[in-house]
């Protein structure tokens, strides 16, 4: 009954903690005491790639990653040549891995010039694709936005073997956009860019639309399901607006936040998306999670990814590296290092590992008992006993087939309901 009060005690207290999300670790020093100058070891044979291009038109206000303003096509270029030559080094010392996932994203990965886009594409097909063993789920994916389409690249994605595009909508709100410097599309550049699409053998289209936002009505809401409604993507992606990443004063409250997604939840519900409440991700497929094969496995099956690109994350079975460039280092001085490879490795005991497990797992609001048992080497209910009976007693979660799910209830909390399980909380309960 003791450890059951203080557990409360702690938990009540997290719930009001506005850096608790699905990042981790919760602050940069937490990790300190772990970092190394050693590399990550993928001595695995189960793997996925992310491939990032840093370039944007104009950077917008609310977006929480390493970006730079395209200006010149040589500096493009070059940066292209070395992300090949990287990707091209892992790739041949790591023949023997099977590729379960490659995501392209950024930045604005269609904002390169078309041959720089060409180039990478047809090094992907020939030197990545054909060259690995590729799961039977492999999906890969590639992020745009309706602006930065053409039909040229359409039919360049589709011919590298890319059949889902993931378009960064995020709000039909023109105000908002304008002020954070973002370009919106018109409802005919949509219809056109879909047929763009469809025409050539791109099989989903998700769409990415993000609550939170400063000034989001219930009215910007309503007109982002309309959008939905009327362009009917096969997926949907709801991003909630992660102001400790930008370190910035809180913009929406808990409460707010929760509402704000059970309205679209409730509404993407009633357009025929299958999706639990507490997840992110919806599908018109009952059978699809609404994820690429890339975030799929990583979130949810914790397969050990290799980012390529500034500022790119990768994850091993033993720690977590980022590449050069994630403290804002100027692109020049980034390409004179003549190559992107991680400046900032972290070797990790397995109590860290298992925390960032359920951190990246908990964007789909579950994660599985059974991972947890791999990544620990000894039972999760056993080591988390006070947390599970916490949790499952309160009904924040609910356990089905291994897999633990945040129920809606937990959703309202769920920062605090995934943070029980980081090394810092427990040890206080």
């Amino acid at each position: 009954m003791q450890k059951i009060q203080k557990i409360n005690k702690i938990f009540n207290k997290l719930k009001k903690n506005d850096k608790l999300n699905t990042s981790y670790p919760i602050e940069k020093e937490d990790w300190a005491i772990y970092k190394t100058e050693q590399e990550l070891d993928f001595n695995e044979d189960k793997l996925c790639y992310y491939i990032h291009i840093p370039f944007c038109k104009t950077k917008c206000k609310f977006c929480e990653y390493v970006k730079y303003i395209k200006s010149d096509d040589n500096l493009e270029s070059e940066y292209i040549n070395l992300l090949i030559k990287d990707i091209d080094k892992f790739t041949k010392s790591h023949s023997n891995i099977t590729l379960y996932g490659l995501d392209i994203g950024g930045g604005t990965p269609l904002c390169l010039n078309d041959g720089n886009f060409e180039q990478l594409l047809l090094f992907i097909k020939n030197n990545v694709f054909e060259k690995l063993k590729l799961s039977a789920d492999f999906e890969p994916s590639i992020e745009a936005t309706f602006i930065s389409l053409t039909e040229e690249k359409v039919k360049m994605i589709a011919g590298c073997g890319i059949k889902r595009i993931s378009f960064g909508l995020q709000t039909v709100n023109k105000k908002f956009l304008k002020d954070n410097d973002r370009e919106n599309p018109t409802i005919q550049r949509m219809d056109q860019a879909k047929k763009w699409c469809k025409d050539n053998g791109i099989e989903k289209i998700n769409i990415d639309f993000m609550y939170g936002l400063k000034g989001q009505t219930l009215n910007d809401l309503k007109n982002s399901l309309a959008t939905i409604e009327y362009f009917k993507p096969e997926q949907v992606t709801l991003y909630e607006f992660r102001t400790n990443i930008l370190k910035i004063k809180e913009y929406k409250s808990k409460r707010q936040l929760f509402n704000q997604y059970k309205f679209l939840y409730k509404g993407l519900k009633k357009l025929g998306y299958y999706g639990r409440f507490g997840q992110n991700t919806f599908s018109l497929d009952d059978k699809d999670l609404g994820l690429s094969s890339y975030i799929r496995n990583r979130m949810i099956n914790n397969i050990s990814y290799k980012g390529f690109g500034i500022s790119s994350q990768s994850k091993s079975k033993n720690g977590v590296s980022y590449n050069i460039g994630k403290s804002d280092r100027p692109l020049q001085e980034c390409l004179a290092c003549g190559s992107f490879d991680s400046e900032d490795t972290y070797f990790l005991p397995k109590e860290e590992m298992l925390a960032k497990y359920i951190a990246i797992s908990g964007y789909c609001g579950q994660f599985n008992i059974k991972i947890m048992n791999e990544i620990l080497g000894k039972s999760a209910r056993d080591c988390y006993k006070i947390q599970f009976d916490f949790l499952i007693k309160r009904r924040y979660v609910e356990i089905v087939d291994d897999i633990v799910y945040i129920t809606k209830r937990g959703f309202k909390c769920y920062g605090a309901v995934l943070s029980l399980f980081y090394p810092k909380y427990k040890k206080q309960g």
